[in-house]
């Protein structure tokens, strides 16, 4: 019953029928939890808001007004305690004037991933995108890849380059992508 009503769901929000529901729904349920795990944000002041950026390509509005829809009724608007602030912004609009903890990349080229890098800026955001297969193309920390069960993969070039601390525990279950 939740599958279809899953189905349904997407079905009427216009998804792009190039994303596979599942894997979206499943990236959008592990992907923060493992970036509030990063020992700078999981020490930084419990009553800031924690923000999420949804990043896309002109045409996948839906799709990231959608995922900002399964962020916030996943989490019930708080994530390890603290509250979420979701926004999406479309890749030619990325700029490093706003500070983000997560920025989750949507379908995209690895010009406009770029973008993404100088979104960051000095906000050192966990960075995470959907399509797992560019995640050693472009320099990106996180991604889910979808076998027998979720695969968790880390960008070990960004961790290093990024120094980015993360739980040993986290580190002995990802996949290391080089």
């Amino acid at each position: 019953m939740k599958r279809l009503l899953i189905s349904l769901f997407i079905a009427t929000t216009g998804w792009s029928a190039t994303y596979d529901p599942f894997l979206l729904e499943t990236q959008l349920s592990l992907l923060p939890k493992i970036a509030v795990l990063e020992k700078n944000i999981l020490s930084s002041n419990v009553k800031t808001p924690i923000k999420i950026l949804i990043a896309y390509d002109r045409g996948d509005d839906d799709t990231a007004a959608s995922c900002i829809k399964i962020l916030m009724s996943k989490f019930n608007g708080r994530l390890n305690g603290r509250p979420i602030n979701a926004t999406a912004l479309p890749f030619d609009k990325l700029d490093g004037t706003t500070s983000y903890h997560f920025i989750y990349a949507l379908k995209a080229s690895l010009s406009q991933l770029s973008k993404v890098h100088n979104a960051v800026g000095t906000s050192g955001a966990i960075t995470a995108l959907y399509d797992a297969d560019k995640l050693a193309d472009d320099g990106l920390l996180l991604s889910i890849r979808m076998e027998r069960t979720p695969i968790i993969l880390i960008n070990a070039k960004a961790l290093r380059n990024n120094r980015f601390s993360f739980p040993d525990s986290l580190l002995e279950i990802a996949r290391m992508v080089q």
